[in-house]
């Protein structure tokens, strides 16, 4: 490591970012063009400490109209900043209760409706592109129900952030909403907590976001073009990951104090988004919340520690000692809670340098447009059709449907859900890891906790890394990460059937129709791709099909420890 600090040193890798000096990642003139309009974060804290009053008086007039709930439509790096936010930042008396929606799932658009008095509430509709079909899909949901219940004065329960000149700016402008926010254009979305896609939302829910503000301009001086590179944390912490996932360490298991681990959702996009391309990248996995998964997750020698920990706070993870004297272990401690702002700046910071360590350009997404197009290709045969083509099952059991790619079906005489699921583990290879993707709704607790006994019963089947990411959700986070990175993932895929029917205004689709669209999308592109795969979908609904899997787990034979070298 201490020669890739020297390196970056000498070729000033710090005072040249700070120039903007896309050459830093790339040969490509048009990738150099997009990244000299990616930089802006850098300059965002500063910029946004002039608008903290300007935050904090809207801030306060939507209290006083009464709004009791603020509900934030979004998806990626417009929605996981916010829930970080909300989770980790001390909640105010007396200012309205955060609560996110990036799910197309029926079951999860209902629960938040049924949270809240819509007339009391203030949606925020929140993508820099302006185009995102998901936010869309949602903001015509609830724009009709304000419509039929406050008519004209619907717009005051809106509030717009994206980019100059999109669809959205438009739409917001024509509907009179209470504002429109227009972010720094040279900010993308997963560099965009500090922005205004972070902040608004924050400052709405009572957050001292100047504080946030001061953390990050603290850090991003600590990080600056005169400190010396091996005192610069941003970049330390960059070279280690980018180090280690060259010698093969390329899963971070991310150990948090409690208070902290809500953290970790946004660190997953940001690393997974900004370096899975190209056949690399690094895989990041948030431990367990016991000491004893914790523990059981850092075992290999793929895996590298990073602990986070927070003054006086309650620690639930391993002692650093006890991490595994062969295992990585980076400690980052936070002073206190505020300090969120300097940590971000400094994940932004490391990520960014890892992807040059790595060869890749942190910046862009070559591969998310996958899934959205074959998305959309589903949704015109379902117009055309009336139904999703989908391919013949390998295996139906009950009312289960089974689909694989990469995985060898096994024999009619053994076929079972449990067989199959025992089949893709067998393909496992070194260096491998886990990812569960599931098309249910992500703030439910019966899901939740079904879906950690599914992580536990994998990770002690097959030793690997085990990942667990909500759809649509992780289609604008891990997803990049699963299609460009290096062909390492085994997935499961669970796609409950919901009977909800649930229309979208103005759309010849249901919500139902749309997550199906979503998940079947993803899967093609996952299997277009080589990638191994089980897709699992069924009629019994999100808890009976999660214990169909947890079953069928808990039957898997665990395979043979000796598994084959990866090629990749």
């Amino acid at each position: 490591m201490a020669r890739q600090i020297a390196a970056l040193s000498a070729t000033r890798f710090i005072p040249r970012m700070f120039r903007g000096d896309a050459s830093l990642w790339t040969s490509s003139p048009s990738a150099r063009r997009l990244i000299r309009n990616r930089l802006g974060w850098l300059r965002s804290p500063e910029r946004m400490l002039l608008e903290v009053k300007h935050l904090e008086s809207f801030a306060a007039d939507a209290r006083e109209d009464g709004m009791r709930h603020v509900v934030l439509l979004g998806m990626g790096g417009s929605s996981l900043c916010v829930e970080v936010f909300s989770r980790v930042l001390p909640p105010s008396a007396g200012f309205p209760e955060i609560i996110i929606l990036d799910s197309t799932v029926p079951a999860a658009v209902r629960r938040v409706e049924s949270e809240i008095d819509p007339a009391r509430t203030l949606f925020v509709v929140s993508s820099k592109s302006g185009t995102t079909g998901e936010t869309l899909a949602l903001q015509s949901y609830f724009w009709a129900k304000l419509r039929r219940l406050r008519g004209r004065m619907a717009s005051r329960n809106f509030v717009a952030i994206t980019d100059p000149g999109t669809p959205l700016s438009a739409e917001a402008s024509a509907r009179g909403y209470r504002a429109t926010f227009h972010n720094a254009t040279d900010i993308g979305g997963r560099y965009s907590a500090l922005s205004y896609f972070g902040l608004l939302p924050a400052a709405l829910g009572g957050v001292d976001i100047a504080a946030l503000l001061r953390a990050a301009l603290s850090m991003l001086e600590r990080c600056g073009p005169s400190v010396p590179a091996s005192d610069n944390p941003g970049l330390v912490l960059g070279a280690a990951l980018g180090v280690l996932a060259r010698r093969g360490r390329d899963k971070v298991v991310l150990i948090a104090d409690p208070i902290l681990r809500p953290f970790g959702l946004w660190i997953e996009q940001l690393l997974a988004e900004s370096t899975g391309k190209e056949g690399r990248g690094l895989v990041p996995v948030m431990a367990p919340p016991s000491p004893a998964g914790a523990q059981a997750t850092l075992t290999g020698s793929d895996r590298v520690a990073v602990i986070m920990t927070i003054e006086g706070g309650r620690s639930s993870h391993p002692p650093e000692g006890r991490v595994g004297a062969r295992t990585p272990t980076i400690v980052l401690p936070l002073r206190d809670r505020f300090d969120l702002g300097a940590a971000m700046l400094q994940w932004e910071i490391a990520t960014v340098v890892a992807g040059a360590t790595l060869g890749v350009n942190p910046f862009d997404e070559p591969n998310v447009a996958e899934s959205k197009t074959n998305t959309a290709s589903a949704l015109e045969e379902y117009d055309a059709t009336g139904r999703l083509r989908e391919e013949k099952p390998a295996l139906v059991e009950g009312r289960a449907r089974v689909f694989l790619s990469g995985v060898r079906a096994p024999s009619r005489r053994r076929a079972s859900l449990t067989a199959t699921v025992g089949s893709l583990l067998s393909r496992r290879r070194r260096g491998d890891y886990v990812a569960v993707l599931a098309y249910v709704d992500p703030g439910s607790p019966a899901p939740r906790a079904a879906l950690e006994t599914i992580r536990s019963l994998l990770l002690s089947a097959t030793g690997c890394v085990v990942t667990v990411g909500y759809g649509p959700r992780y289609l604008h986070s891990t997803g990049q990460l699963h299609k460009g990175g290096a062909n390492r993932g085994l997935f499961i895929e669970i796609v409950p059937d919901d009977r909800t029917a649930l229309p979208i205004p103005g759309s010849p689709h249901d919500f139902e129709t749309l997550k199906q669209a979503q998940a079947l999308g993803d899967y093609l592109s996952l299997k277009r791709r080589g990638r191994r795969i089980v897709r699992l979908r069924s009629r019994d609904g999100a808890a009976g099909t999660l214990r169909t899997l947890v079953a069928a787990l808990r039957s898997v034979r665990a395979p043979s420890r000796r598994v084959r070298r990866t090629r990749s």
